[in-house]
């Protein structure tokens, strides 16, 4: 059940099935990295990866994915280290920042839930239930990935899914749009007619969304009960492992963690307990794309698992809750239990002598840590950062002047719990010089100087800093302002700046009317492995046209938008290739007769 040696990467469990495409999909996260999120939609539209993916390649994908994908993640934990890409744009309507379910705390829940469509229309779902963060970090982690199928009567055990799902937009910091907020709340209730296929050994799945508005808290000592237990967590507290590990003689009770978690804990705490620490020279093997053996090493523990076997039975709940105070009643978190035999999901399975994750261990060995003294105050900056940016609605007014576009970034109320002696100022995030500072007592109110259209963003910077015993402390976090303003051909002209060079306008062409993988019939190739056009790729660009102009003609729309663009810019000469227009005018001639129109 649990194969810790084994490695399962997130984009491959996003891909559609074999004959699938992604309908609908809704994402949560406590941290968000931006550059992460991007790479996300090339999954759904069955790219491969490589380490700097082509920003066409983004770019179509997340044209078609950005009407059908939420992300909610908690305001304040978006990264904001550097600026990843123009292609940003595409995500504005996208991620939708969550403010703090109370204060002191967090939205925390790492759960997927998608919907894919086959040439009859027949859903097909899928629910990831994850530990890890949309974000590039390598820890170990866990996820549990269920398919499911339209029942005709309602599944019961889906009604906490549903109500995790609908609640989603109640939580955000900006209103989502209307539609959005409609189509939303249609996919949750389809949720209910849902029958999951569980994994072999599984008798049931039950879920479990902790911390939502005015819900139950969730019973710890109910679900967290048996003769056997094991704990599974990368951040631990003490009231939490207390209520949790009540081991009686004879009984058999494991807590995996990290050192620093548990030097932190009183060692009576611990009594009765087997603990352990994730091996840091644990690996896993792999072959790389030569054939060849390879190690793949990850930072820390991330994982979080809770087992508990009673009556014969084990109860395995995965999920974002670490076994804090917070994480099992304050935060926002889900969790997923399944319940089976015991040899199949028990605690031997998982960390018995013959299990995978067991090689991996380490008996925690109690030491004396010298603390960051600087630890505390960063924190308290992250958690301001966490207030300004879950507390207070950024907005951002473009408008056109003679000299260019002009962005206005003004927020709804001030920040007023800047305390003193710390310092903070907001910029555009992509470009962090143009930084103006802010008190609590006013609100966010500066026009930034003239620009092209498509260096205007609607993501800011947002950075709190402070001197602690003559060293400056910083932390920098992204928020989405609501974009106001924006004229229709903006993502256009943000498209077109990404095509400097011929070739990267022939790849375009291809995307543009579906053949990703077909460049080669459109252009040759060149020693060096680039691409260029020739005479005899001129016909291959005519197939391929009218190819698009019976199958899928509203693509030669398209890309007669971002060709016009493209001509009315200086470097038009050195992107379209030479005899382009041989080949375009006639089909857009024939794009036009089609229309029944004239030019």
């Amino acid at each position: 059940m649990l194969a810790p040696d084994s490695r399962a990467l997130l984009l491959d469990s996003l891909r559609p099935p074999a004959g699938y495409s992604l309908d609908r999909a809704v994402a949560t996260t406590f941290t968000l990295d931006l550059e992460t999120a991007l790479t996300v939609p090339l999954a759904f539209a069955g790219f491969r990866l490589e380490e700097q993916p082509d920003p066409i390649e983004v770019m179509q994908s997340l044209r078609g994915m950005s009407e059908r994908l939420d992300i909610f993640c908690q305001a304040g934990a978006i990264g904001a280290s550097r600026w990843p890409s123009d292609l940003l744009a595409l995500l504005e309507d996208v991620v939708h920042p969550v403010r703090r379910p109370r204060p002191g705390h967090i939205f925390h829940p790492k759960t997927w839930v998608l919907r894919f469509r086959d040439e009859s229309e027949e859903p097909l779902y899928r629910l990831l239930v994850l530990s890890r963060n949309l974000t590039a970090d390598r820890s170990w982690d866990t996820i549990l990935w269920l398919d499911g199928w339209r029942a005709r009567r309602i599944n019961q055990r889906n009604a906490p899914l549903v109500r995790f799902v609908r609640a989603l937009p109640g939580l955000t910091v900006s209103p989502l749009l209307p539609d959005r907020q409609t189509i939303l709340g249609e996919f949750a209730e389809e949720l209910r007619r849902v029958e999951w296929e569980l994994p072999d050994g599984v008798h049931e799945a039950h879920f479990h969304p902790i911390g939502l508005p005015y819900a139950r808290r969730f019973p710890v000592e109910e679900h967290f009960r048996g003769y056997r237990k094991l704990v599974i967590s990368p951040f631990v507290r003490e009231g939490a492992i207390r209520r949790i590990f009540r081991v009686r003689a004879g009984q058999t009770a494991v807590l995996i963690s990290r050192g620093g978690e548990l030097n932190a804990l009183p060692a009576d705490a611990l009594d009765r307990v087997d603990v352990y620490e994730l091996d840091p020279t644990a690996s896993l093997a792999g072959d790389d794309a030569d054939g060849e053996s390879n190690q793949s090493f990850f930072t820390q523990l991330h994982a979080k698992v809770f087992v508990f076997e009673r009556a014969k039975r084990a109860h395995l709940f995965v999920g974002s809750a670490n076994a804090t105070d917070a994480g099992l009643s304050q935060n926002v978190e889900f969790l997923c239990e399944l319940v089976g035999r015991a040899r199949t999901l028990g605690v031997d399975a998982l960390v018995g002598e013959d299990a995978p994750l067991r090689a991996m261990l380490t008996p925690y060995d109690p030491c004396t840590e010298p603390p960051n003294g600087n630890g505390t105050d960063t924190r308290a900056l992250d958690d301001l950062l966490l207030d300004i940016a879950g507390g207070v609605r950024f907005h951002t007014a473009i408008a056109k002047r003679t000299e260019g576009w002009v962005a206005r970034i003004t927020s709804d109320a001030a920040p007023r719990r800047i305390p003193d002696g710390a310092c903070v100022t907001i910029a555009p995030y992509n470009r962090p010089d143009e930084s103006y500072s802010f008190s609590k007592e006013d609100r966010v109110d500066f026009e930034l100087p003239p620009r092209e259209l498509a260096d205007i963003t609607a993501f800011l910077r947002l950075t709190a800093s402070r001197k602690v015993n003559g060293e400056t402390l910083e932390r920098s976090t992204a928020v989405c302002s609501r974009l106001e303003g924006a004229p229709a051909d903006r993502l256009r002209q943000i498209l077109a700046r990404q095509i400097d060079t011929p070739e990267k306008f022939l790849r375009l062409l291809a995307l543009l009317i579906g053949f990703a993988s077909g460049i080669g019939s459109v252009v040759s190739a060149t020693g060096n492995g680039s691409a260029s056009w020739s005479e005899g790729a001129g016909q291959g660009v005519l197939e391929l046209l009218a190819r698009a102009l019976a199958e899928s003609p509203e693509s030669i729309d398209h890309l007669d938008e971002i060709i016009e663009h493209l001509r009315r810019s200086p470097h038009a000469s050195n992107v379209l290739p030479q005899g382009w227009d041989d080949v375009w005018l006639p089909v857009l001639e024939a794009r036009r007769a089609m229309r029944g129109g004239a030019a």
